[in-house]
């Protein structure tokens, strides 16, 4: 299933991907310096801690549509970074309390899964919290993203 956003204010931006990267709806995406990319092309770094950090710290938001590869360079790429718009999302089978924080699992490998996230407890590698309470174990989580780029014009705005 991947991603499907539910209800909530989105607040779309658009951002650059160029021609090689593949992103799908519903990725999780990162800015490298000027491009979009899917959590999955993050580099390695040391341990998954480490590596989902570095991904945090330039987590920008949800992909809004599929960029396949080789469908060239694009400028203007949909990315949702609002913290209003709730997302059911896949994770690891596990139950859920609200507030409960949200990373990118591990793929097999050395890489991050881009549409699946599971519980953290640490604040650091978390890009989304839980909305709903899931008692018993579940597939799916409802979310609301943690954007590192979420309100970083607001000085510009006012």
């Amino acid at each position: 299933m991947s991603m499907r956003h539910r209800y909530g204010q989105q607040t779309i931006i658009r951002g650059a991907v160029d021609s090689a990267t593949v992103i799908v709806m519903g990725d999780l995406v990162y800015l490298d310096t000027d491009d979009v990319k899917p959590a999955s092309s993050q580099a390695w770094d040391t341990d998954l801690a480490t590596t989902q950090t570095n991904f945090v710290n330039h987590f920008l938001g949800i992909a809004l549509a599929d960029h396949p590869a080789g469908s060239g360079n694009v400028l203007d790429f949909p990315v949702d970074i609002s913290p209003e718009s709730v997302y059911e999302m896949d994770c690891n089978e596990e139950a859920h309390e609200i507030g409960d924080l949200l990373t990118p699992i591990k793929a097999t490998g050395n890489a991050l899964v881009a549409n699946t996230v599971k519980k953290t407890t640490t604040a650091a590698v978390g890009c989304a919290r839980c909305t709903r309470r899931d008692p018993v174990a579940s597939t799916t989580v409802m979310v609301r993203i943690q954007s590192a780029y979420w309100g970083v014009n607001d000085a510009a705005r006012q």
